[in-house]
């Protein structure tokens, strides 16, 4: 039936088109030669446009911000430079920046503490404060924040954030990225090489050595010198084992698992005595307590000072130093740490360290957190601070034919301070390091730059060596911060300081410290006694 009607229905096809053939066939050429009027076309609705996407203001923040010591020129403005403006593009942020000078950055965050009227983001490396603060509600929690930025929750893991927290369980201070720059002891290679030849001073005894003979062909000079007490300065505690740096003794933690201070050390009271013959040696600047900045660089420069703590950067920032004063001898590297004999490798080196020491935080009254988040994405950026690295291309830096980059040197010294927006990845990571190189070493004499590369090569070796044998996380890593003891602790540290100082200037005999270390030692045990339980309840949980 169905290919019946089919058949049907071709038939009448047919015929209808045999119709119109013959239809067309015999209709006449027009002969007018008026053209034809064109039949105009059907209006049909114009296609709807669609809206282009409105691109959202930059969000207004501000924030206080530490400098570590990096000088801006007085002519850049701290709220709007090129290399700020990266970032607020990124982000699409317009940031005002609240930056005091680095010796007036503890006063004006104390004040700015105090007065309630946080910014929207605070930049320091006062842990204890923070912690407190944010313990009290003035900054939000990490740990609420970070699942809103897919970033920053992909650095920074669960095990980092445990790192980082307080006795309440939550983090206020987030700490930035570790740079994994080696660090540890640096020196004047070229004195040394002077006075003891080939030999490397490994010890107390060697270092003392090599001071009293340095003292001896420079009588003005003054071997070991510091800014404030111990401040980058303590690898002659270290050497013996205790853990005191510029705010004074710390905490360690013993073989057995349980936090003591470093005056419960047995080796602290034999580094008071290095440091106290070294003093009366005047081998020790007599004025190492109170010297300012400007009175250590005399001591460096003028005074053979020889011998420094840092990482990888200081060693380079103090050698082109050296280039730049014209001095062509002086050769500055790394060298093995001082560590006495008996003492643990772990006790005298430094380790890398899984985070860095600068925290950030975000008030927790500030309207624009998602903003701040976007801030601290551009931050970590490895494109953008590549960029902030190097510079701008024709500025900065030129690209020579082969696709390598050579700094302008003057002009890359005029904006050094563009390296202040690398602290999120504190600043001297692998990358930026290879611009650091790139603007020493044509400040240098050509032997001087030969002996220097040599000298970078073996010293990062010996101490990246020293650093690799410590592990880089214990159960203390956990340890949370208790924050109702942190002024305390600081208060217990300021006290340490004191009664070192004394006995190292001899202003007390032994005696009369160790007396005093232990009325010190009955004051504030408490506070080691409770980090102890918190420590015990870290291992019972991640044991």
């Amino acid at each position: 039936m169905q290919k019946k009607l089919r058949k049907q229905i071709a038939l009448v096809i047919a015929v209808l088109l045999c119709i119109i053939i013959t239809a067309t066939a015999c209709t006449p050429a027009s002969t007018d030669q008026t053209p034809e009027k064109t039949p105009e076309p059907k209006k049909t609705a114009a296609p709807t446009k669609e809206p282009e996407p409105t691109e959202e203001p930059p969000t207004k923040l501000t924030m206080f911000f530490g400098d570590a010591g990096i000088a801006f020129p007085s002519d850049v403005d701290v709220s709007d430079n090129p290399f700020l403006n990266i970032i607020e593009e990124a982000a699409n942020v317009d940031l005002e920046m609240i930056q005091p000078s680095y010796a007036d950055f503890q006063t004006r965050f104390n004040l700015l503490m105090g007065s309630g009227e946080l910014p929207d983001i605070v930049h320091c490396w006062f842990h204890a404060d923070i912690n407190k603060y944010g313990a009290e509600g003035a900054f939000a929690n990490w740990e609420d924040l970070l699942p809103q930025s897919p970033i920053l929750s992909e650095i920074y893991t669960k095990d980092l954030l445990d790192m980082m927290r307080t006795d309440d369980g939550n983090v206020y201070g987030l700490y930035v990225q570790s740079a994994r720059s080696p660090s540890g002891t640096y020196a004047r290679m070229d004195l040394i090489r002077e006075v003891w030849g080939d030999k490397v001073p490994k010890t107390p005894d060697d270092w003392f050595e090599v001071m009293s003979l340095v003292k001896e062909a420079y009588p003005d000079s003054v071997p070991f010198s510091t800014r404030g007490g111990f401040m980058m300065a303590d690898m002659f505690f270290k050497a013996f084992g205790s853990q005191v740096d510029g705010n004074g003794v710390k905490m360690q933690v013993t073989d057995d698992n349980k936090y003591i201070w470093a005056f419960e050390y047995p080796g602290t009271r034999d580094a008071v005595e290095y440091h106290k013959k070294l003093y009366e040696s005047n081998l020790l600047d007599e004025t190492f307590v109170t010297n300012t900045t400007t009175e250590l660089e005399n001591r460096i420069m003028e005074k053979n000072m020889m011998v420094w703590r840092g990482d990888s950067a200081a060693v380079l920032n103090r050698q082109q130093e050296f280039a730049k004063a014209g001095n062509t001898t002086a050769l500055v590297g790394f060298t093995n740490n001082p560590i006495a004999p008996g003492v643990e490798p772990r006790l005298a080196y430094w380790s890398f360290s899984p985070l860095g020491w600068h925290i950030v935080s975000i008030s927790e009254a500030s309207p624009n957190k998602e903003a701040a988040l976007r801030v601290f994405e551009a931050f970590l950026d490895e494109d953008i601070t590549n960029e902030i690295s190097w510079g701008r291309e024709g500025i900065e830096y030129f690209v020579r034919q082969d696709g390598s980059r050579v700094l302008d040197v003057e002009i890359n010294a005029q904006t050094y301070y563009r390296n202040a927006y690398l602290f999120m990845r504190a600043y001297w990571y692998a990358d930026s390091m290879d611009v650091r190189m790139a603007g020493v070493l044509p400040r240098m004499d050509g032997n001087q730059a030969s002996k220097f590369s040599e000298l970078w090569q073996t010293g990062i070796q010996t101490v990246t060596e020293e650093n690799s044998s410590i592990p880089e996380v214990t159960y203390a890593s956990f340890v949370p911060t208790i924050a109702d003891l942190a002024p305390k602790s600081a208060e217990a540290r300021a006290e340490s300081l004191n009664i070192m100082y004394r006995a190292i200037m001899d202003e007390i005999s032994m005696e009369e410290y160790d007396e005093l270390v232990s009325e010190w030692l009955e004051k504030y045990k408490y506070i080691t006694d409770a980090y102890t339980e918190e420590l015990q309840k870290v291992i019972q949980e991640r044991g």
